[in-house]
């Protein structure tokens, strides 16, 4: 994620999954889009197909944000009629795409986009080595050259033997909703709203890092937001920062309801370690709202917390992941855990009890607190329910904010 104005950004990994499911999504500040194509790629012979072809399609991450195009949903794009044969040494995969793509509403909507991906996912080194200051210029290391690709720049010639040259036919996504609220219902089934909210450190450990500091602004909203307010500050331990817990009452239907917030903060949440997991685990078995803030970390922390934690058997839950492009870097896991869980039958997809709010272009450390506020005083404010379209026009325009996994909500107000 963009951290203020200067700071660098950082994304993702490729998925592994052989196959994935479409969502619903919903943005205010983006047109979605399909993105349709047919393309190939050369991969070890003994490659996963998806793998080889997420892992090319990520360069697409680059082609669309540095042009200012928005960003796809790379990490679950839709794949069909894949068919591998003997190439040499290697294997020639070749596929059919879907991929949804968030075009920010400015840009228009185009019938076609070019797209030139690498031919061979073997040999990427030696292609990010030859383009990196040719097309695009490396600014996350030469092995991440993927997120700063920029084939339409000036001077770019990029050699026919090292690219797949694809037109992608675009047309309005017919998972794109415009109508779909929160359930709210279902946030407060029990009685009660449970919120768990993790921020990162931005650049170091001290007092005047962004991570504290949006931290410390996002508790001080928590507690303007409820009232019988306590606070337990639990202090830290091993690989978290702090720990703090707001308790609190807000009206819904004429009287007072519970609100507990608990509130990390912590060095990189790829690296925390069992201390964190023993408070996670059971917080977010009952979290109505989970947030994490801060670094992406080229995907691995997104995808960390999707792993992290316990999934409750048919509980609804919102889960937001603001940071860095996190709509193109989430892999399919927090999906395929909620289908584990309550079955393929119950929920196929992955989406019945959860909702997921991202950005589609890098986030700002200034706005961290902001955007987890937002969310939590919709989700209190049960008496005047707003839809996502509204939710999501309160977001940093700059971020371009998505919600996928709405298509199966049912409530209306």
């Amino acid at each position: 994620m963009v951290l203020a104005a200067s700071t660098a950004s950082a994304c993702v990994a490729p998925a592994e999954r052989t196959g994935a499911s479409r969502e619903a999504i919903t943005s205010s500040q983006a047109n979605i889009l399909d993105f349709r194509f047919s393309a190939s790629v050369l991969a070890d012979a003994g490659a996963e197909a998806r793998n080889a072809v997420v892992t090319q399609l990520m360069y697409v991450q680059g082609i669309l944000t540095t042009a200012g195009d928005g960003n796809g949903k790379v990490g679950q794009v839709e794949l069909s009629d894949i068919s591998a044969s003997p190439d040499g040494a290697k294997k020639k995969i070749t596929y059919n795409a879907s991929l949804p793509v968030a075009f920010p509403k400015d840009r228009g909507t185009p019938q076609s986009y070019e797209l030139a991906l690498p031919n061979d996912v073997t040999a990427l080194d030696a292609f990010n080595g030859k383009y990196d200051g040719r097309c695009g210029h490396q600014n996350h290391g030469q092995g991440n050259f993927w997120m700063d690709y920029a084939p339409k720049a000036e001077g770019c010639s990029l050699d026919d033997g090292d690219v797949v040259r694809v037109t992608a036919g675009v047309s309005p996504s017919s998972k794109e909703t415009h109508d779909k609220y929160p359930e709210y219902d279902l946030l407060w089934a029990d009685g009660r709203l449970d919120a768990v909210a993790i921020f990162s450190i931005v650049t170091s450990n001290e007092s005047n890092d962004w991570g504290y500091r949006e931290r410390d602004e996002f508790l001080g909203a928590s507690k303007e937001l409820l009232w019988d307010v306590h606070v337990d500050d639990k202090g830290g331990s091993e690989s978290v920062i702090g720990h703090t817990t707001i308790t609190g009452q807000y009206t819904v239907g004429g009287s007072g309801k519970p609100v507990t917030v608990d509130t990390f903060l912590v060095h990189e949440l790829d690296g925390v370690g069992a201390d964190f997991d023993r408070q996670y685990d059971e917080l977010s078995e009952r979290a109505d709202i989970i947030m994490y803030s801060g670094h992406a970390g080229l995907g691995k922390h997104v995808n960390a917390l999707a792993r992290k934690g316990r999934v409750p058997h048919e509980k609804y839950q919102i889960v937001v992941l603001n940071g860095c492009q996190s709509f193109a870097h989430i892999d399919t896991t927090l999906n395929d855990r909620r289908i584990a869980v309550n079955g393929s039958s119950r929920d196929p997809a992955g989406t019945a009890f959860m909702d997921v709010v991202a950005n589609a272009l890098p986030g700002y450390a200034d706005k961290l607190a902001e955007v987890s506020s937002e969310i939590l005083k919709a989700a209190a404010n049960a008496d005047s329910p707003r839809s996502y379209a509204s939710l999501l026009d309160a977001m940093p325009p700059k971020h371009v904010v998505v919600v996928f996994g709405e298509e199966d909500n049912r409530y209306r107000p």
